[in-house]
């Protein structure tokens, strides 16, 4: 294998390569699918991987969030959540390279360590521009994987206009002014119950959806981003939302906490205690899933057998995060909805660093559901690609009917009907729309509404 900072410089300098075929999407970011890896989880992060009988590789990408303030805090805390593990020989990065260009700042760092009796290299990628921060890893056996990860991170376009929709769906989401019939909470959603073919049920409550099924109550809690940047850096998550969502209502004599060494993090804790509300033996489990923020999950269980029989591993639990699901009324549809995409790609010559240019591409989608039953869309998109800008517009109108679960819309692309798959997902004070073509899946809307 080469000196680990001839890998490192190799693969900071291609920071863009040409993409071929059909983006996909992750968090607020679009990238290039690895070819012949498996997609292993999309929860807690994007994670690809590929191996044979001598040799592995993984490919991650995490959810962006705020910044810690300075790109070294962001790199650090990154590297201490994913990479620090001195049981596999690693602890601080053996190589790191920074760089910087149009507000964005890079760090990325490399060390060598070993799991059992292989060996490995893992590199942690922080980009942060101020504002927002994210980080991209790699971990692999064998040298010959570094194409692979040098597409994947080329391929890679956060869309900082999409961070900035969903923040302000977070902090500041748009209720609904109509009176609905059936309204739960503050979330506005007129359906807030839906009851799953599995048995679960799942409520919108005022600060998370509760879904039940005979002796097992889980709390999907909202993303709040104010109380995450309120956590001292001294503080796991694990312990600083377990002190906020348990030990007010929960007393627990036995505690443990999740010590398994894996990729990506886990944050897990639980115990065997007591409700406080009404004196019942309870174990109760805690899972801090990070995608677009912290999101944690609390399971209430009459016991840990009963929770081990859902739940065998801590992953499992992420599974739960899709009954945050709830149907559509004309009552909520009604007004307009807006969501976007933005992101660049810089392009350096892989050998000696030159650089080569930039593509950029920023688009938006404005839909306006009508009370008459008739809708209008506009598309709009510029894209920049050496020098060469081009902008694109595509507007739609015509009817268009709703049920529980879909959205039908007519005089789409080339006159046609389009069915989407329709839901909304509740929020911390309101709901957001995703929309998904059933014909072509790849073609998803999550879009919050405009007052």
């Amino acid at each position: 294998m080469k000196p680990i900072n001839t890998l490192l410089i190799s693969m900071f300098l291609v920071t863009g390569l040409s993409m071929e075929g059909q983006l996909k999407n992750y968090d607020i970011f679009s990238y290039q699918a690895p070819k012949g890896f498996s997609l292993q989880q999309l929860d807690a992060a994007l994670f690809y991987s590929k191996k044979d009988s001598k040799s592995y590789c993984q490919l991650f990408l995490y959810p962006a969030k705020a910044s810690e303030g300075t790109p070294e805090a962001d790199f650090n805390a990154n590297w201490n959540s994913f990479a620090r593990k001195s049981e596999q020989g690693i602890n601080d990065p053996e190589t790191r390279e920074t760089d910087s260009a149009n507000g964005w700042h890079t760090i990325m760092g490399a060390a060598r360590g070993h799991y059992g009796n292989k060996s490995f290299v893992l590199t942690l990628t922080t980009l942060s521009n101020g504002e927002i921060s994210f980080y991209m890893a790699s971990v692999f056996s064998d040298q010959k994987y570094l194409p692979a990860v040098q597409e994947f991170t080329g391929s890679i376009l956060p869309d900082l206009s999409m961070y900035t929709i969903r923040q302000s769906a977070v902090e500041n989401p748009v209720i609904t002014q109509n009176t609905p019939t059936h309204q739960s909470g503050s979330s506005g959603i007129t359906k807030s119950t839906t009851r799953f073919d599995d048995g679960w049920l799942a409520t919108v409550n005022d600060k998370y959806v509760k879904v039940v099924k005979d002796n097992t109550e889980v709390r999907l809690m909202y993303i709040d981003d104010a109380l995450e940047k309120a956590r001292p850096n001294t503080v796991d998550a694990p312990e600083y939302y377990w002190d906020q969502y348990v030990s007010p209502y929960f007393q627990i004599t036995q505690l443990e906490k999740w010590s398994g060494v894996e990729y990506p993090v886990i944050y897990f804790m639980k115990g065997k205690g007591t409700d406080l509300s009404n004196g019942k033996p309870c174990h109760v489990a805690l899972k801090i899933v990070y995608s677009g923020g912290a999101r944690p999950i609390l399971v209430i269980t009459p016991d840990q057998q009963q929770f081990l029989q859902q739940y065998p591993h801590p992953n499992d639990l992420d599974r739960m995060l899709n009954y945050n699901k709830f149907a559509l009324s004309a009552t909520d549809l009604t007004g307009k909805w807006t969501g976007g995409y933005g992101g660049g790609v810089e392009y350096y010559n892989a050998y000696n660093g030159t650089y080569a240019g930039m593509s950029a591409l920023s688009t938006t989608d404005d839909i306006e559901f009508k009370s008459d039953g008739t809708y209008t869309s506009a598309y709009r998109s510029a894209s920049s690609s050496m020098g060469t800008t081009r902008f694109g517009a595509i507007d739609y109108k015509g009817k268009y009917h709703v049920s529980d679960w879909s959205i039908r819309a007519e005089n789409r692309y080339k006159g046609k009907t389009t069915l989407f798959n329709a839901q909304l997902i509740a929020v911390k004070n309101g709901f957001l729309l995703y929309m998904e073509d059933q014909e072509n899946v790849s073609m998803n809307y999550t879009l919050i509404k405009l007052k």
